[in-house]
């Protein structure tokens, strides 16, 4: 049911709320009315019939009752005189009315008729000196009457097919002692009838109301939601690659605002589409022979195929680049190289004179460091053009990654405060260039000890992930910022006041030979983390 009520429109979903709101507020108003028209009602009947009973009681004389109790004979002249005068009672009043009386006995435990009117005995069928079984009401009015010696009228109760409301009046002697009781029944099927009358009139009322309500709710709903049946309607045209669809705007409502928005993001897609379909012509690709594209899946394949072109066009420029690095290198290294081993031959002959003061001495040792600095970076350079894959064997990166962290060992000692963590969680050997993989480790771990300028801990640990051997390398120095990050492993871009970049871009060439890749996470002031991944030795993992 409940799952029906969803799939069915919203002009139905409104109009059967509506309608179950107006059968409850009819049905509460309707309840709510009848329980007060009910309780009315007995209460107006009961004050009548009290007031009869209140009345009539005063007419009776108790001794009279005293000789027909005695007599117990429906001779005694008496009897004929009460029954005369409750027969009046009936024609006086109405025929709802039925009189007799009562005389209890036996501690009110029995009940025996004395005197009884016509009706009485038609309707109710009591009879002179006849036990009267009456209902827990009765006996519940009786009593209070004979306690308190006043009228007492019973609630609505059922007796003799019918429904009934009792007033029971005292009838004393001279003495003021209760001889007998004046009881009269007021028929109370009326209320009955009239609350019957007043439920088909309820529901009249629920009909004629709901076919009022469904008219001008229909209409109204018709005018409320047409912005919406309009947007229902684009949002398929847009489906079905019609982005010329425009909405009209009647109003500055909230559904109007709506439609505005809606006319917007037609127009946006009509020139994302556009674009893309300039831009696989730009590809020489035409979506379609009209020119742009129908469907969403169209566009969508289309752009997935941009975006793949795209990344190939970057690989190849990337690419390129290197290749102009590395024919750059060969030229460095024919050119410079030589040269520069001469220059620094001379240097060191100079700085093993005694001769040489201390200041000079230190000129030619910081010219040296220099010539050393220049000769690691051509280096580089020579790794970019003159890549080493052939030699590649099987390494045990646990014990490449103690060597790595040996040789660094004296350099963090150099630092201010810097503890280095060796973290083994496996035995893993993978497959590259040791030398190679040795170098990436060294030019790493000297990158995160050359961030910690206040100290801190570099930790290096070894485990393996989903077919990789995994180097991570994880220091507490100054961090990284996003544009940072985003740069980093490019040529001549570098952190370093002296640096030229080309180590870290040496590392990820070198890795990437190895069919791994490295990969960074860095926040600013918090740290980095270098995770170096290189396939494992298949044969051993197996």
């Amino acid at each position: 049911m409940r799952k029906l009520f969803r799939n069915i429109s919203l002009n139905s979903k409104v109009m059967i709320l509506t309608l179950c709101i107006t059968f409850v507020v009819v049905l509460v108003t309707g309840g709510i009315a009848l329980s007060l028209q009910m309780k009315e009602m007995k209460e107006q009947l009961s004050q009548q019939v009290v007031g009869f009973a209140s009345l009539w009681s005063s007419t009776i004389e108790g001794e009279e009752i005293e000789r027909i109790i005695y007599a117990g004979d429906v001779s005694e002249p008496s009897y004929k005189k009460i029954y005369e005068h409750l027969n009046l009672i009936n024609e006086k009043n109405s025929s709802v009315f039925h009189g007799f009386i009562l005389m209890p006995s036996d501690e009110n435990s029995k009940l025996y008729s004395v005197v009884s009117s016509k009706s009485s005995e038609e309707v109710i069928g009591i009879e002179a000196f006849q036990p009267y079984v009456a209902s827990e009401e009765f006996h519940k009015a009786l009593q209070n009457t004979m306690e308190t010696k006043e009228v007492t009228s019973s609630s609505l109760y059922d007796e003799e097919g019918g429904s009934w409301i009792s007033a029971i009046a005292p009838i004393e002697d001279r003495k003021g002692n209760v001889t007998s009781l004046l009881a009269i029944h007021a028929d109370a099927s009326t209320i009955d009838r009239f609350q019957m009358e007043l439920i088909f009139s309820l529901c009249f009322v629920f009909l004629f109301i709901t076919i009022i309500v469904y008219s001008i709710f229909q209409k109204g709903l018709n005018k409320v939601l047409e912005p919406v049946n309009e947007i229902i309607y684009g949002i398929n045209e847009v489906s079905n690659g019609n982005f010329q669809v425009k909405l009209p705007i009647k109003d500055q409502s909230d559904l109007g605002q709506l439609t505005s928005r809606f006319n917007y993001m037609t127009e946006q897609l009509s020139q994302l589409f556009e674009r893309v379909t300039f831009t696989s012509k730009h590809f020489g690709k035409n979506l379609h022979e009209g020119g742009q594209s129908s469907k969403f899946e169209d566009a969508i394949d289309e752009m997935e195929n941009i975006i793949q072109k795209t990344k190939i066009l970057k690989e190849l420029q990337r690419a390129e680049k290197m290749n102009a690095i590395g024919q750059l290198a060969a030229s460095v290294a024919h050119e410079i190289r030589n040269p520069m081993t001469v220059v620094k031959g001379f240097l060191q002959i100079f700085k093993s004179k005694k001769e040489l003061s201390t200041e000079e001495q230190m000129f030619v040792k910081l010219m040296i460091e220099e010539m050393n600095r220049a000769e690691t970076i051509i280096n580089d350079y020579l790794s970019l053009a003159r890549p080493d894959m052939e030699n590649t064997e099987k390494v045990d990166a646990v014990v490449l990654a103690h060597k790595a962290m040996d040789l660094m060992n004296s350099y963090a000692m150099m630092s201010k405060n810097i503890e280095l963590e060796t973290i083994i969680e496996d035995e893993v050997t993978v497959i590259g260039n040791r030398s190679e993989l040795i170098q990436v480790l060294i030019n790493i771990l000297k990158n995160g000890i050359e961030a910690m300028k206040d100290g801190g801990t570099l930790s290096l640990k070894v485990y393996k992930k989903a077919g990789y051997g995994v180097f991570e390398i994880r220091d507490s120095g100054i961090g990284m910022t996003e544009e940072e990050l985003a740069r980093l492993g490019t040529a001549f871009y570098s952190l370093k006041e002296k640096g030229t970049g080309m180590g870290l871009m040496v590392c990820y060439q070198i890795i990437e030979r190895m069919k791994g890749n490295i990969e960074v996470v860095s926040e600013k002031w918090k740290g980095t983390t270098f995770t170096i991944n290189v396939p494992l030795d298949e044969q051993k993992e197996s």
